[in-house]
């Protein structure tokens, strides 16, 4: 049903399992001209000046568009916070919540995806997104703002964790760092999925991973081990093909990609949470990959070449994802493991 407020507020629920609130502005017919992008978020913004000059960034190739938040679940704050703080910016901004494959497959959710101009996919359980709308009517609208009608892309968290073309989307526990250095094929390992999602073309052959930094009662661990043992067990499923290339963010980092495929990062200036890492295999296999053994991933101290961006609130580094070469702003390290979580390095 439709309901209608005073203001120009529209809010529409579906009993099949979705929910759609428009929070402010009418709907633009006049064809933006929006600018292709992509935004990947660390996980926990936070409303500070890295995610205000991001966010600016990212809503200028919006050209004044409609702005849509996509989740499962239930509707978020996404929307209202860019009506609250950016409404110069969008013509209007709602949010779409999906919590079924019926509802993935529905006329209506499918036309709201492709009406949009920009698509911010918020974080959430990306085990949800996987099951609900992978090989529905929502994957091919997703891929078509993406690829046809070249929209800004965003996510935030799982909404990140999508957007590779390898993408992590566990059924059950997330594997911790510990786990898969220990034991590169874990059970909580089995859920790592490969190019038959999202298609972004700038992000082929990528992994993603957010909150690398994060330490809670829910996160023992923090995530960079995990990323380079995702890695090897990419690599060991290509048949020890190479390359293999990840993207990880600490959770106060915003990269940045344009339309030529140029990356640079936005933080909040402090000195830890800001960093973004470019992970690259170094032409070296795993020298041990096996069940119930730790990975031993060396090649003297250089397996994985990694290159560090520090994120500012004027947004800092230049990395070229179209050759995974050309960088400035930031600094090579290298990851790499003598033997699982003891034996895991950077430097």
């Amino acid at each position: 049903m439709i309901r209608a407020f005073t203001n120009p507020v529209l809010v529409a629920v579906d009993i099949d399992n979705f929910d759609y609130v428009r929070e402010c502005g009418r709907v633009n017919n006049t064809s933006p001209q929006s600018t292709f992008c992509i935004l990947l978020i660390g996980g926990a913004e936070g409303e500070k000046s890295g995610e205000d000059v991001a966010t600016r960034w990212f809503l200028n190739r919006l050209d004044k568009g409609d702005y849509l938040v996509l989740r499962s679940r239930r509707i978020g704050r996404q929307a209202t916070w860019i009506c609250d703080n950016y409404r110069d910016f969008v013509s209007s901004s709602a949010e779409l919540a999906i919590n079924s494959r019926k509802a993935a497959n529905h006329p209506q959710v499918i036309q709201y995806i492709r009406d949009a101009d920009a698509l911010f996919i918020a974080g959430g359980d990306q085990n949800d997104y996987e099951d609900y709308w992978e090989g529905s009517g929502v994957e091919k609208a997703i891929n078509y703002l993406i690829n046809q009608k070249q929209v800004p892309i965003a996510g935030t968290s799982a909404g990140m964790a999508i957007l590779g073309d390898y993408y992590y989307a566990p059924a059950h526990q997330g594997v911790l760092s510990s786990e898969i250095l220990n034991d590169p094929f874990h059970h909580n390992t089995k859920d790592i999925y490969h190019s038959d999602f999202i298609k972004v073309p700038i992000l082929k052959n990528v992994i993603t991973d957010t909150h690398l930094d994060r330490i809670n009662k829910e996160h023992p661990e923090p995530r960079y081990g995990r990323l380079l043992g995702f890695l090897a067990r990419i690599i060991y499923e290509k048949g020890n093909q190479l390359p293999a290339l990840g993207i990880g963010l600490e959770e106060g980092a915003f990269v940045a990609i344009d339309e030529n495929g140029i990356a640079q990062v936005f933080g909040n200036g402090t000195s830890k949470g800001q960093d973004a890492y470019f992970l690259q295999t170094n032409g070296a296999v795993p020298e041990q990959i096996q069940p119930n053994l730790p990975l031993i991933w060396n090649n003297n101290g250089q397996a994985v070449k990694v290159y560090k961006i520090s994120g500012t609130p004027q947004g800092s580094g230049h990395f070229d994802l179209k050759n995974w070469t050309n960088a400035l702003g930031g600094s090579w390290e290298y990851w790499f493991t003598t033997g699982g979580m003891s034996g895991f390095e950077r430097k």
